[in-house]
């Protein structure tokens, strides 16, 4: 940007930039290489003011330019909104603007005159009177855009954390589309424009899942789906300032689905889990992940994801530090020191020989596939719908009937401790007491 001096006024000067040369014209149609425009100021202070202001709306308009130049029907849109922006006024299409306030519509006009014609460019025109068509990314690129936007949320989220994160979005926009707008010959979903979603569609897509829940699938599956797009939804439309109305809002289904996994019984722990030789076809390193969650109630990933260095064997109270180290916790308060005892320490001691977790380290969903197979085809789940995932609320259940304070059960299990804290809640040796309560 540049100001020069001409019979004691300032006019603003630049050079074509190479990215719009060809599509800027003077009025006779001529291109040009380098624009000039009066600041009707003999001021250099407020010249360089007003040349910022001049600025920014020229490079507005010469980007309206060049993407209707190459009929980018999106990248018009959007140029245009900016340009609209620029020029001082949020950009509205002419079919709302003509049914608006009438002195909106004579301001808008007035700004591109000079009182008697109209003299503004005519991308400058177009874009106040909005008469770019709208042209909003489809939903599967929204998507995208979405990640892009949010990625200061996940900045301490593992790579493997981050990519489960994605999953159940990608999976909720895949369903969308597929049920909404239908799939390709080769099975991909067609896309649909943001701004072309409605409430009805919406609806299509929660009655979808309503029959399926009625047939079996959970509801806690449903809401996720329509939790994800509404979230999706509102956020883009919030950080790209486009006001669309959300459709998804308020659709969630109503009801809730009974606890999906249930804890192990102690004698089933001590009887199957425990028994000689029974977890011998496991390999070494997921065999002791599980036997530290059967007096400790961790979950898996907080000892798959644990550095060397975060099992303290040796101490005086031995014990498991739940940090984050290179890991996004689930929450806050899942920070905390475990005490080890009985087969979980001695779990432990052999993990720290090896070198600490490696084979599953941060790969917490392989180790509950490998676990969950072995228990399935052994015989050793006390009904169908236990899981691996079961010792952590056979640890709940056991400490619950060993009459453990709910502050102590909270601190071992990672939970939030909703009354005011006052003093450490007996720390680690208090853990101690409380896990040995029920260790094996």
């Amino acid at each position: 940007m540049g100001i020069v001096k001409n019979r004691g006024r300032f006019y603003w000067v630049k050079r074509i930039p190479k990215r719009y040369l060809g599509v800027v014209r003077s009025v006779d149609g001529e291109v040009v290489q380098q624009a000039r425009q009066a600041l009707h100021t003999d001021s250099r202070t407020e010249a360089l003011k007003k040349a910022a202001l001049v600025e920014a709306e020229k490079l507005a308009e010469w980007e309206a330019l060049l993407a209707g130049d190459e009929g980018n029907a999106r990248k018009h849109y959007q140029a245009a909104r900016d340009l609209a922006q620029a020029r001082g006024y949020p950009y509205k299409a002419m079919s709302d603007l003509a049914g608006g306030d009438v002195a909106q519509i004579i301001d808008r006009v007035l700004s591109l005159s000079d009182g008697t014609n109209l003299t503004a460019p005519p991308a400058a025109t177009d874009a106040v009177l909005g008469a770019v068509p709208v042209a909003l990314p489809g939903l599967s690129e929204v998507l995208i855009e979405y990640y892009s936007l949010t990625k200061t949320r996940h900045l301490s989220k593992s790579e493997n954390q981050r990519r489960k994160w994605r999953l159940p979005r990608d999976r909720a926009v895949r369903n969308f589309l597929s049920v909404v707008a239908g799939v390709t010959p080769d099975g991909t979903p067609r896309d649909m424009p943001i701004n072309t979603i409605t409430a009805d569609h919406a609806l299509k897509f929660r009655n979808w899942w309503s029959r399926r829940v009625e047939s079996g699938l959970k509801i806690e599956s449903a809401n996720k789906d329509i939790g994800h797009l509404s979230e999706v939804f509102r956020t883009w439309c919030k950080l790209t300032k486009n006001p669309l109305s959300n459709p998804f809002a308020d659709l969630r289904l109503e009801g809730r689905d009974e606890r999906g996994v249930p804890g192990f019984s102690r004698e089933w722990v001590r009887d199957h889990l425990l028994a000689p030789g029974a977890l011998d076809g496991l390999n070494a390193e997921a065999r002791d992940v599980l036997l530290i969650m059967i007096n400790t109630g961790l979950r898996p990933s907080e000892i798959t994801d644990a550095p060397l260095e975060d099992f303290e064997v040796t101490a005086n109270v031995p014990f498991l530090r739940v940090a984050p180290h290179g890991r996004e916790l689930k929450v806050a308060h899942t920070r905390r020191d475990i005490p080890l005892l009985g087969v979980s320490l001695e779990a432990a001691r052999r993990i720290v020989a090896r070198g600490g977790p490696t084979r599953y380290h941060h790969k917490a969903g392989s180790w509950s596939a490998a676990v969950n197979k072995f228990l399935r085809t052994n015989g050793l789940r006390e009904s169908p719908a236990h899981t691996a995932y079961s010792l952590r609320h056979y640890v709940e259940n056991a400490l619950l009937a060993a009459r453990v304070d709910d502050r102590v059960r909270a601190d071992i299990l990672g939970h939030k401790y909703n009354r005011p804290s006052y003093g450490d809640g007996g720390a680690l040796s208090g853990r101690a007491d409380a896990l040995a309560l029920i260790a094996l």
